[in-house]
């Protein structure tokens, strides 16, 4: 005679498996998140950094990128007479930047660091990602 179900072995073996496998999917899943939100915050801020870049140069005026909120973090653009161009929000308590205001002038170049400015995008748990700005006004990742 066939019974037409499963056995109580049958199914605590299958609730093991499934345990065991979330037991490794799951940190896993939590580190991929990190990195994402890392990537995503980092895009957010090198996207800012170019607009402001791009405005200044279009409105052939100073114009300054500053982070005004830490947490969740937020920058807006603005000229330097502080009339708004745009405003942008980030997302993400767990980010920080490191560096809070850099000036872009008419020419595109950067006008307010006597170095290259590094701009440093931390994740508690997905470390972090540098953006250089240098005297010219290129935005990129440090070469060093």
């Amino acid at each position: 005679m066939k019974s037409a179900g499963f056995s109580l072995i049958e199914l605590l073996v299958t609730i093991a498996v499934m345990t065991i496998v979330a037991t490794i999917a799951v940190p896993g899943f939590q580190g991929m998140l990190a990195n994402n939100r890392l990537a995503a915050d980092y895009n957010l801020v090198l996207s800012g950094l170019n607009q402001a870049r791009s405005e200044a140069i279009k409105r052939r005026e100073d114009v300054r990128f500053r982070v005004t909120q830490s947490s969740p973090w937020e920058y807006r653009i603005t000229t330097v007479d502080d009339s708004d161009i745009a405003i942008r929000s980030g997302r993400g308590s767990q980010v920080s930047l490191t560096r809070t205001v850099i000036t872009f002038n008419s020419l595109g170049r950067r006008a307010d660091c006597s170095a290259d400015c590094d701009i440093s995008v931390d994740h508690s748990d997905a470390g972090n990602l540098d953006l250089r700005v240098s005297t010219t006004g290129r935005i990129g990742k440090p070469t060093s």
